[in-house]
């Protein structure tokens, strides 16, 4: 896990730099060619052909994505320390700075998070790079099969302490979870993630 959070602060700075220096409010430089659509699909078993979709309500708005590039919308069977678990992150595609992230144990059945000092994770960041922690967040694994994840989420995210911005909400709640994703085929992101 500790390998995942040093990640996710590694990608977010560039990011940030990136977006903040180029100004592009529809993050065409973040882009990837893969094509996917905005639609949501809800299927009860886990993810054999390579599709990939989630949706849930995001402080009450709709928040969903399709499609996958391997890394977006994609698990991973991590190892070493992290062995027994699997990472995902859902985002649009074609607006990838607003993202959830999950790192869950490698079954089927639900887990809750809570933050505590020694398991707190960067579970939603927000198109403004505002971090929010798991707080409490529930993931139910539904399907769990050599291809694919399928399950369900709700619960909590709390605003990370030393947020940039004061006037972010304090919590934000996210209902009616669902997702059905693939396992990456990726060398280099199951490299990047320390992932089989």
């Amino acid at each position: 896990m500790k390998q995942i959070k040093k990640l996710i602060q590694i990608t977010l700075i560039p990011l940030s730099l990136l977006y903040a220096c180029n100004g592009n409010t529809n993050s065409n430089a973040l882009k990837d060619n893969t094509s996917s659509s905005t639609s949501s699909t809800e299927n009860s078993s886990a993810n054999s052909n390579g599709n990939a979709s989630f949706s849930c309500m995001l402080d009450g708005k709709e928040f969903s994505g399709s499609g996958t590039d391997q890394n977006i919308n994609a698990a991973f069977h991590l190892k070493g320390d992290d062995k027994g678990q699997i990472f995902f992150r859902f985002s649009d595609l074609n607006n990838p700075e607003e993202k959830l992230n999950f790192q869950v144990p490698e079954k089927e059945g639900s887990t809750t998070f809570n933050v505590t000092s020694t398991y707190s994770y960067i579970g939603y960041i927000t198109k403004g790079y505002i971090n929010y922690l798991d707080n409490p967040l529930t993931v139910t694994i539904t399907s769990l099969t050599a291809t694919g994840v399928s399950g369900t989420f709700s619960g909590t995210y709390t605003l990370s302490k030393g947020s940039a911005d004061s006037n972010a909400k304090q919590t934000i709640e996210v209902t009616d979870g669902k997702f059905n994703i693939p396992f990456s085929t990726s060398a280099d992101w199951k490299k990047m993630y320390n992932a089989e």
